[in-house]
């Protein structure tokens, strides 16, 4: 319910704000494409030049899946897992291995692999730490990308504004009065285009790229226990009641009772 219902207000914000533009500037009047244009590839050159043209390009190439916010848990990735568990808590190795294969998520699958080619658990930790840690940054960079560009939208608006100004200067010196009007909707337009950009697009993605990171690190924390469980031949039932609990704390508690209602196919 609460998966349908966020993106539903969302939508009905933007329809809203969308119908209210029209309403208010049906003849376009608040329109300003050189002011757009300025700020919004000015904060995107700025902010190239602050991080890196490849880190920007990656994030923003990242944010789509990012903004969907939940990570990816499912009834059936859950069922491969509990029926790699139970095969290899019984020695199946190989029947085992085939089931992992199964399995979707990189890292579930990867650790998988490994536990069932008998890696030792300390090679696992490690990797396990590795991916958690190169998740984490990786987050944080594209974090840090977008306040970055958060802080330059006002700035870059800031400086259409001064444009504007010294447009209309010389107008008002060469007597092109109408060019003034001209001047000065760009000035202000430039000020409201970077106010706009910054404190109702770019700081609520940022605010909401916060939450999708703490939510995919814990998701992360949970696969690494899951891991050592399988590595531990710990039974499937101890499998299901981590990630069951993780469901819950993301989708609250109806999506944690299908969950646990659903038939199981652990055994074999």
């Amino acid at each position: 319910m609460k998966k349908i219902l966020v993106p539903t207000i969302g939508g009905l914000v933007l329809a809203a704000l969308g119908v209210l533009a029209l309403w208010a500037d049906p003849g376009g009047r608040y329109v300003n494409l050189p002011g757009l244009l300025l700020v919004t590839l000015g904060t995107l050159l700025a902010s190239m030049l602050a991080h890196s043209r490849r880190g920007v390009v990656e994030m923003l190439g990242r944010l789509p899946v990012k903004l969907k916010g939940r990570p990816a848990v499912d009834r059936e990735e859950l069922e491969t897992l509990l029926r790699v568990a139970e095969w290899h808590r019984l020695g199946r190795m190989q029947i085992a291995e085939q089931t992992a294969k199964k399995l979707r998520d990189p890292i579930l699958r990867g650790g998988a692999e490994m536990v069932i080619g008998r890696t030792p658990e300390a090679e696992l930790g490690r990797m396990l730490s590795w991916k958690i840690g190169a998740q984490r940054e990786r987050d944080q960079d594209d974090i840090k990308i977008v306040l970055t560009m958060a802080g330059f939208a006002p700035a870059l608006g800031m400086l259409g504004t001064l444009i504007g100004l010294i447009e209309m200067m010389y107008a008002l010196d060469a007597n092109q009065m109408a060019h003034i009007g001209t001047a000065m909707g760009f000035a202000l337009l430039s000020t409201v285009y970077g106010l706009v950009a910054a404190n109702l697009v770019l700081k609520p993605i940022a605010v909401r790229l916060e939450d999708t990171a703490r939510e995919q690190l814990a998701w992360r924390h949970v696969q690494a226990e899951i891991l050592r469980l399988l590595h531990e031949r710990g039974h499937p039932s101890l499998i299901r009641d981590y990630w069951q609990a993780f469901q819950e704390r993301l989708a609250g508690p109806e999506s944690a009772q299908a969950l646990e209602l659903a038939p199981s196919k652990s055994s074999p």
